[in-house]
């Protein structure tokens, strides 16, 4: 009976020291090893990026007030002018009755004034006379002034929309490719290009004139234009809820046309942020939520954090702290009160 309880309490003890070591087997199992890094403060420009298409800075379709034949185009397409370069003379049946008219008033003038110098006429017949000529004058160098068209600013020939020799009257003319226009030649600033874009009403508050922006277009994906904002419509539309903004960049030599794609990012104020590394950022499964975990006298406790800007490498976030150590490597494994062993 005695050698009985001695074997009972042998293979008690013997199972207690086998429990005592699978605890510290246990405890040793939930030190994590982990590798981390320091959350920094740092100033950081943040940008809005949009899509948009390319307009020249001007343009118009210029024409007469009066209908005539095409009798000279003094330009071809592409070719250059500047502001008062005449463009486009017409012959107008209007103007060439206005200037026999006035021929033949002008000859009724040096008539009326040599006899009123030799005093055989009276100085109110004189002035009824020198009256008409006058008229006849101005008529006729505003009919002229009418039957031509000339550069309302300096830019580039674009298209004429009514050949020479063709009778040209103030409607609109259908060409392929363009809508309803009307006028004779159409003329576009290209050396300034706008690029407009359409921003919502959530960010048309940030946005302000002069503001630098960078410009990329599928033509050109190697290359970054520069500009600056120009215009912030005043109004938005009742149906898209957003705000028309132009960007205007220098194009003299010509790269950008017209109709391109544009890309454009706008910077916004500098500002402070807490800088962390993409790998340190745990993502919740399910929820969409993003955390890090903080680590502190070897324990981990997890942070929601929400992004504010990213580059390649960073990100900057909202809620936390810069100077915190955070976990990187090992962090999926972590959660609030683990103990971590940290590694290199």
């Amino acid at each position: 009976m005695r050698k009985n309880s001695i074997c009972l309490l042998s293979l008690l003890l013997i199972a207690a020291g086998c429990e005592k070591q699978k605890t510290g087997e246990t405890k040793a199992e939930r030190i994590i090893p982990i590798t981390t890094t320091v959350s920094i403060e740092k100033k950081y420009a943040p940008d809005m990026i949009f899509t948009g298409t390319a307009f020249a800075n001007k343009e118009a379709n210029l024409g007469t007030s009066l209908p005539g034949r095409i009798e000279k185009c003094y330009f071809i397409e592409g070719q250059k002018v500047n502001k008062g370069d005449l463009i486009v003379e017409l012959s107008s049946e209007l103007y060439t009755q206005a200037l026999i008219e006035r021929n033949t008033l002008e000859k009724d003038f040096e008539r009326v004034s040599r006899l009123r110098d030799k005093g055989s006429i009276s100085e109110q017949d004189f002035d009824h006379v020198k009256a008409q000529y006058d008229a006849s004058v101005a008529k006729t160098q505003m009919l002229k002034k009418s039957a031509e068209v000339r550069a309302p600013f300096a830019g580039t020939i674009v298209d004429y929309i009514v050949q020479e020799g063709e009778n040209y009257f103030f409607s609109p003319n259908l060409k392929p490719g363009y809508s309803m226009t009307s006028g004779i030649v159409q003329l576009m600033q290209l050396d300034i290009i706008k690029v407009t874009v359409d921003v919502n009403e959530k960010d048309i508050s940030k946005i302000y004139l002069n503001q630098s922006a960078n410009v990329v277009f599928d033509a050109y994906p190697e290359k970054i234009f520069t500009g600056k904002v120009k215009s912030v419509e005043p109004t938005l539309s009742t149906l898209t809820r957003t705000a028309k903004v132009e960007i205007q960049i220098n194009n003299t030599d010509l790269l950008i046309k017209p109709g391109m794609f544009a890309r454009v990012k706008i910077f916004l104020p500098e500002q402070h942020a807490v800088f962390i590394p993409f790998e340190s950022i745990y993502r919740q499964p399910g929820t969409g939520l993003e955390y890090v975990f903080v680590i502190d006298n070897n324990i981990a406790e997890k942070v929601q954090v929400s992004r504010k800007f990213s580059n390649e490498k960073f990100i900057a976030v909202d809620g936390l702290k810069p100077g915190k150590t955070i976990a990187v490597a090992g962090k999926s494994k972590l959660s609030t009160g683990c103990r971590v062993k940290v590694g290199k």
